[in-house]
């Protein structure tokens, strides 16, 4: 029973931890195509590039696995 408190505790730490990773990961990125020459449209260039790229590739793939 202890154990299944810990994994209780442990999981959903994990998970926020991963999450804070990855958002802080993106901004620090998004901080520093600012910062280059392209400024703020490079910032929309990589922000569109992500909202139509990730799942158009999550898409592939899933079809790629489908018929295997």
């Amino acid at each position: 029973m202890n154990d299944r408190m810990t994994l209780a505790m442990v999981i959903p730490l994990l998970a926020v931890l991963v999450i804070v990773a990855f958002a802080g990961g993106l901004g620090v990125i998004f901080m520093l195509v600012h910062s280059t020459g392209a400024g703020e449209w490079g910032v929309v260039a990589l922000g569109t590039a992500l909202v139509v790229g990730v799942p158009t590739v999550a898409a592939l793939l899933e079809r790629r696995t489908n018929q295997g």
